[in-house]
This record gives structure tokens, sequence and C-alpha cells, in this order.
């Protein structure tokens, strides 16, 4: 279980990190070096655009999943049940919250 001051804690540690996610997002703007279709290039070059333009977006796709978690962690820490562990019920050590904040399973059932 929990204490006071660890909750506190990962509350803290839960909203800062959702805040800076939010502000990467909306300070994520096209890449001005992203090449369009249309534009005539070398094949190389066009290929390896594109793979930068999939690996943004990948992590864009990881960052917003992030955001919502942490979100959900937000709303389990309002209503009182946040640290229960969605495989077995038990308490998720603080060590693990510590590191993931959004963590839903303890380290037992998350192997």
């Amino acid at each position: 279980m929990l204490s006071v001051e660890e909750q506190i804690e990962l509350e803290i540690r839960a909203r800062g990190e959702l805040e800076r996610l939010r502000q990467e997002a909306t300070s994520e703007e096209v890449d001005p070096q992203a090449v369009a279709v249309d534009v005539a290039i070398g094949r190389l070059s066009r290929l390896d655009s594109m793979q930068m333009e999939e690996v943004r977006k990948d992590a864009a796709r990881r960052r917003n999943q992030r955001i919502h978690e942490l979100q959900e962690t937000l709303r389990k820490m309002d209503e009182g049940n946040y640290g229960i562990c969605e495989g077995c019920g038990g308490w998720i050590d603080y060590a693990r919250l510590e590191q993931r904040p959004e963590a839903v399973l303890c380290g037992e059932c998350a192997r």
C-alpha cells in the first residue's frame, strides 16, 4: 500500500510528465526538411525522408498513447484506486510506479 507522501510524489511526477509530453506534442511541427512527394530528388533521398517521417509518426503515436495512460493514471488517483494491479489485485511496488507512474501491473503480473 502506498503512503500519502508516496501518492503525492507520484501524482506530482505523473502531472509533470503529462505536461512535458503535451508541450512536446504542441511544439512539434511539420519537419521543414521533410520532402514532399512531388519534389524531384534522388530515389535514396526520398526513401530516407519517407523513413524518417514514419519514425516521427511512430514517436508521436507512442507519445499520444503515454499521454492517454497518464490521464488514466490521474483519474485513478482521483478515484482512490491507484496502484492496484489489474492482474492480481495486489499493490504495485512504489519503485515500479516511481519509474512508470502509469503502470497497471505489478512486477509479477508484468512478467
